[in-house]
């Protein structure tokens, strides 16, 4: 899937629509002012076959070191493949500063898909699923074949929102070996727990803006449907967590993810 960006290319060349793509990296891959590259076969027949594009039209890509290409394509003989020389290079500044890893619990897949989605269009530099008491055994099984679409659907999102960087996700852990591992590489850990009336979620943020040293890590960690259990909750704050409050409202996972994400993106950027 392909989506339409605006770049410019030095001062003689006008803003023109250009669509982007992610390449994945890899060792024989090398990108470098003035070279050839042979598109990967599936970013091929985007090119070729559904937007139809012709030599000499330009296009973006990205392979997540937050780097963007512009290339332009170029005649290849093989009518199946696409080529493209590389015309120049920028470092576009649309990632965020503090790097917040989204700790989101287990729930139903399309719920947890249009979370990975919107964060990752929000700014999300990770994703850490984990599972909790209340999360169904149905919905803690994740295999090779839902990794693979969890990782297509943020890699198109980033695409879309113009980002150079393509968010991780790991395997799940159970959520207090999540926060311990978010602890330990010096994350600030902050749950948001339905049972907590004070702080609100919104003045935690403003209270780490204003540190001199300001976080580069933020860790936020959402419950599953039914929310956090008192003993994990309290548990989180043993290990060393903050817990936080959204409001009086009762909100869905992928609510919740979406809301928290958007803030924290406006007040620590």
């Amino acid at each position: 899937m392909v989506y339409a960006a605006h770049r410019q290319i030095g001062a003689d060349i006008a803003i023109q629509p250009m669509h982007r793509f992610y390449i994945e990296p890899s060792a024989a891959l090398r990108l470098e002012k003035g070279g050839r590259v042979n598109l990967p076969d599936n970013i091929a027949h985007q090119v070729r076959n559904v937007l139809r594009l012709r030599a000499s039209e330009r296009i973006a890509l990205f392979t997540g070191d937050g780097h963007e290409w512009i290339a332009e394509l170029v005649a290849t003989p093989d009518r199946r493949g696409a080529g493209v020389r590389l015309l120049d290079v920028t470092e576009p500044d649309v990632e965020m500063k503090t790097k917040v890893a989204m700790l989101m619990a287990l729930t139903r897949p399309q719920r947890y898909e249009l979370a990975l989605a919107k964060c990752t269009e929000l700014g999300a530099a990770e994703f850490r699923p984990v599972t909790s008491e209340r999360v169904l055994r149905s919905e803690a099984q994740v295999g090779a074949t839902r990794m693979r679409r969890w990782n297509r659907i943020v890699r198109e999102a980033a695409e879309l929102s113009g980002r150079v960087r393509v968010p991780q996700i790991t395997e799940p852990l159970p959520l207090s070996d999540a926060i311990s591992d978010a602890l330990s590489e010096g994350a600030s850990v902050i749950v948001l727990w339905e049972g907590a009336t004070e702080p609100m979620f919104t003045d935690q943020l403003l209270r780490l803006q204003e540190q001199i040293d300001q976080p580069r890590k933020l860790a936020l960690v959402l419950g599953p449907v039914g929310g956090f259990a008192e003993g994990e909750a309290h548990e989180a704050i043993g290990l060393g967590a903050a817990v936080a409050s959204l409001g009086p409202r009762i909100l869905r996972t992928e609510t919740a993810a979406i809301a928290v994400m958007s803030l924290a993106a406006q007040i620590l950027r």
